[in-house]
């Protein structure tokens, strides 16, 4: 009878250490899921940032070239 206690002590204890395991991944595992989704927002939010500075530069690289051309139409004449 002591034995079996002991057994039922000792396997009661692994349990809960486990489910103190388990509940402990399972927020880390939380913590880095949001990490991951805030992560995302921001990749993406610089990836249009980036998108919109590079639609900037070709029209300012347009607008210089329409100007060179206008300069040099000039000097042409």
């Amino acid at each position: 009878m002591f034995e079996e206690n002991k057994v039922l002590t000792t396997l009661t204890s692994k349990v809960n250490d486990l489910l103190e395991k388990y509940d402990e991944v399972t927020k880390t595992n939380e913590d880095l899921h949001n990490q991951i989704v805030t992560l995302k927002a921001q990749n993406e939010a610089k990836t249009n940032q980036i998108a919109r500075l590079e639609e900037e530069l070709n029209k300012k690289n347009s607008e210089t070239d329409d100007v060179l051309k206008k300069i040099e139409a000039v000097l042409g004449k």
